[in-house]
């Protein structure tokens, strides 16, 4: 047998070794659970400076775009905030600049945590090292009731 032809079957075993290896390791990962889609807020406080300003007559929504453990939380108030953030194990969390004139431009941070179809949001501005913690925005986030809202469940 030629020097050229072992290396040539030591390059094919290795390959087939690699694929084998990641093939193994891709079988023991799992996607995030799926929460894309539109979800129903319900605001416990509201404040001087608001977090959100939602109008009276509409119903507070919010839409999450999802790709794997990135997400886009698009709020449906006044001035369309937008936040990113980042889902891992069931927990939110992540942040984005205000869109309230009252505090254009501060940083808000998003947490949360997902139980079922119901989720916990915390909202609160970044404060000065000085100041004291400002006041925080709780959003309890829920399901619309109807069947064409339920995204499938990742396995």
């Amino acid at each position: 047998m030629s020097w050229a032809t072992v290396l040539y079957i030591g390059m094919l075993v290795l390959l087939g070794v690699g694929l084998e290896g990641i093939r193994r390791i891709g079988n023991t990962l799992t996607p995030p659970r799926h929460i894309a889609g539109t979800w129903r807020i319900t605001v416990s406080s509201s404040s001087s400076c608001p977090f959100l300003e939602f109008r009276e007559a509409e119903e507070a929504k919010l839409e999450v775009e999802q790709s794997g453990r990135y997400l886009t939380l698009n709020f449906s108030d006044v001035h369309r905030t937008q936040l990113r953030a980042r889902f891992d194990d069931g927990e939110v969390q992540g942040g984005g600049l205000s869109t309230v004139p009252c505090a254009m431009g501060a940083w808000v941070h998003v947490s949360g945590r997902l139980a079922g179809d119901h989720l916990e949001i915390v909202l609160t501005r970044a404060q000065e090292a000085s100041e004291p913690a400002g006041p925080a925005l709780i959003l309890s986030v829920t399901r619309p009731s109807h069947p064409d809202s339920h995204p499938s469940v990742s396995p």
